[in-house]
């Protein structure tokens, strides 16, 4: 394998695609390793910013869920920018001499970034079509295994870049560095999502009309987590929960949508289609049909509470099944992303 050596006037040349790859990380880096402080750390704070405030208003019930849409694509725009721009920096810096000799050979540092973005791109850029084929079959194989596709792709463009014929570092730890980096990278994001998923917030696709007109089949909602730490449940909120243990039993094990009628203590009943809490009638305003059979008055007991879905007439809920334990309840659903025409706050 042939090695590059650069012009000795340029011993301080720096590669662009590298700027590129530590780009991928969180842009600015790439900037940084150009040289440009300022303008990379404006970018990694500026970056921390936008995510922050698009985070915030579309999962608190206070924000404005297309504005923070809007911001969170703006946010990924200055990402791609920021990786276009580090290459730039990177490349304006450097002796035309040094550029003139690194553009006439395969890039290792394209080849990892190729390889990042798809495992066997960069076998196929540096001419390795049956490496690139087989390191693409086993990376789709792999994303059967948990945690397997990380070491995997870090495997891949790490190969890439020793397999190409051309490398202009006089030893292999950039790259070894890089990749365990990905994998640390990869892990940590990997266990940050699974904290917000489980703990924060989460998304959750509608699959049937019980909760028709509110929520429709297709509709996609975030389901707020962490919300019933801070207040109590409130009669008309819409919540996400696992089926009772009953319904469980019966092969239910799908988490149900549906909004809360009665809360603990309260006497309901429904007659004539109109749903009485302590012989009250409810004004529901987002209901359809019911016309359902009577329900004869029931009190609600302590930690449990009575669902209905919106969707009266073609819902299986407390009416069927009985009430619904509150440790079975998962979080509150605040907003409609999906489709963008339906977007907005739930209630």
């Amino acid at each position: 394998m042939s090695q590059f050596q650069p012009p000795s006037s340029a011993s301080s040349v720096k590669e662009p695609w590298l700027a590129v790859n530590l780009s991928l990380f969180f842009p600015g880096i790439g900037q940084l390793y150009a040289g440009k402080i300022i303008r990379g750390h404006s970018l990694i704070i500026t970056q921390v910013g936008l995510y922050a405030l698009s985070g915030w208003l579309i999962l608190s019930q206070l924000g404005n869920i297309f504005i923070g849409e809007v911001l969170l694509m703006a946010t990924f725009a200055l990402s791609i920018w920021g990786i276009v721009d580090a290459y730039d920096c990177v490349k304006k810096a450097n002796p035309p001499s040094f550029e003139k000799s690194r553009t006439r050979h395969k890039d290792p540092w394209l080849a990892v970034f190729l390889s990042r973005l798809v495992p066997g791109a960069g076998h196929l850029y540096i001419n390795r079509l049956w490496l690139s084929v087989l390191c693409f079959s086993f990376f789709v194989i792999s994303l059967l295994v948990h945690l397997v596709p990380i070491l995997f792709k870090a495997f891949v463009f790490y190969h890439a870049y020793i397999a190409t014929t051309v490398r202009r570092e006089r030893n292999q730890l950039p790259i070894f560095c890089m990749a365990i980096a990905s994998i640390l990278f990869s892990i940590l994001i990997s266990i940050q999502v699974f904290l917000v998923t489980t703990h924060i917030a989460d998304i959750h696709g509608i699959t049937t009309n019980e909760m028709k007109p509110t929520l429709q089949t297709g509709d996609r909602v975030i389901v707020d987590k962490q919300i019933y730490h801070f207040q109590s449940l409130q009669r008309g909120d819409v919540v996400l929960f696992l089926p009772p243990q009953s319904l469980q039993d019966n092969h239910f094990r799908d988490a149900f949508v549906q909004r809360i009628i009665g809360l603990p203590g309260e006497r309901v009943e429904i007659d004539n289609g109109t749903v009485y809490i302590n012989s009250q009638p409810l004004d529901e305003h987002y209901r359809q049909g019911g016309d359902h059979d009577p329900f004869s008055p029931i009190t609600v007991p302590a930690n449990s509470y009575f669902v209905l879905g919106d969707n009266r007439n073609h819902s299986y809920d407390s009416q069927d099944w009985g009430f619904l334990p509150r440790r079975n309840i998962l979080g509150k659903v605040t907003k409609r992303f999906f489709p963008p025409q339906r977007m907005g706050i739930v209630d």
